[in-house]
């Protein structure tokens, strides 16, 4: 049985590649929110902009890691997700209550969603038997979320 993680993972990846992933995108992009990105990600590769009516999505590669941030069309900041492995890049409270309750099990992959209002993170954790979900804040785990037993 998928999950919900992976798949939101394998859509983002299938997403990315549909649009060719391409730092020569067709869409005019907003020149101040343009250089405004160009400026916060210099190492950005794989840029991909996409528009629809109200929106500009950006989905790009930075430092071994996915992302994928909405705009509004003034260029404002609307929300955004990350895609990664590196414990490292959760916040200190969090990876200490990971390390200190499942210590047994091993990160699969993270999503770090923001608006500007909150941060959540979903880690996928898996062990032998199982993989678990975790949703957390930087004040740490707020519920496990998803459950499944691997077939063996």
């Amino acid at each position: 049985m998928k999950t919900k993680l992976a798949g939101l993972i394998v859509l983002f990846v299938l997403g990315a590649q549909r649009q060719g992933l391409a730092n020569n995108s067709p869409v005019t992009v907003n020149q101040k929110l343009l250089k405004a990105f160009q400026a916060t990600f210099p190492a950005a590769e794989k840029v991909a902009w996409n528009e629809d009516a109200d929106h500009y999505v950006v989905n790009f590669k930075d430092h071994q890691v996915f992302s994928e941030i909405t705009y509004d069309r003034e260029g404002n900041f609307i929300a955004s997700e990350r895609y990664y492995t590196d414990q490292s890049l959760l916040p200190l409270h969090l990876a200490w209550e990971l390390h200190n309750k499942y210590h047994n099990k091993s990160i699969y992959c993270i999503i770090e969603t923001n608006t500007e209002e909150e941060t959540y993170y979903y880690v996928k954790l898996q062990d032998v038997k199982e993989w678990i979900t975790i949703q957390g804040s930087a004040d740490g785990i707020v519920a496990i979320i998803e459950r499944f037993n691997k077939q063996v």
